[in-house]
């Protein structure tokens, strides 16, 4: 079977996923308070402000590049950020703290996908994918322009 034809979507795809999972989870840092008693227990060790303001920071954060990822607004950035936010879930809860790394599996898979994101790009339908076909046709026509002056 032939899914080339599929391709172009690849990107958008992994966007709107990875992007949905940013979102949710900085909503989740803003929206439930239990959440705050959770990283106090597990992260306190290696928190360097108070984890009430890191999880306001790193909500809005997370909401943020989540719509940019979505959008295709300069996606490597957001998947970067994702697929560190993923290996330090695998080894901070899962290695160190629970020593169950089977638990945080979805890590592996968000980190897999966020990878795969940075390495293509937004791809087609994308803000970026805009935002080159204008840069593009700006050097074109400026190279128009000095052909024709000269």
């Amino acid at each position: 079977m032939d899914f080339s034809r599929y391709e172009p979507y690849e990107s958008l795809i992994l966007r709107v996923f990875l992007g949905l999972t940013l979102i949710f989870w900085g909503y989740e840092k803003l929206a439930l308070p239990k959440l705050a008693d959770t990283y106090i227990k597990d992260y306190q060790g290696f928190m360097i402000i108070d984890v009430k303001l890191f999880l306001l920071i790193f909500g809005i954060a997370q909401i943020i590049l989540g719509a940019m990822m979505i959008v295709g607004f300069y996606s490597r950035i957001p998947a970067a950020f994702l697929a560190l936010m993923a290996i330090v879930t695998i080894i901070i809860p899962g290695m160190i703290i629970l020593k169950d790394v089977p638990h945080f599996a979805y890590a592996f898979a968000t980190a897999g996908g966020a990878i795969a994101l940075f390495i293509r790009g937004s791809g087609a339908y994308s803000l970026d994918a805009k935002r080159l076909k204008k840069q593009q046709f700006r050097e074109k026509m400026a190279k128009e322009r000095d052909r024709v002056s000269h």
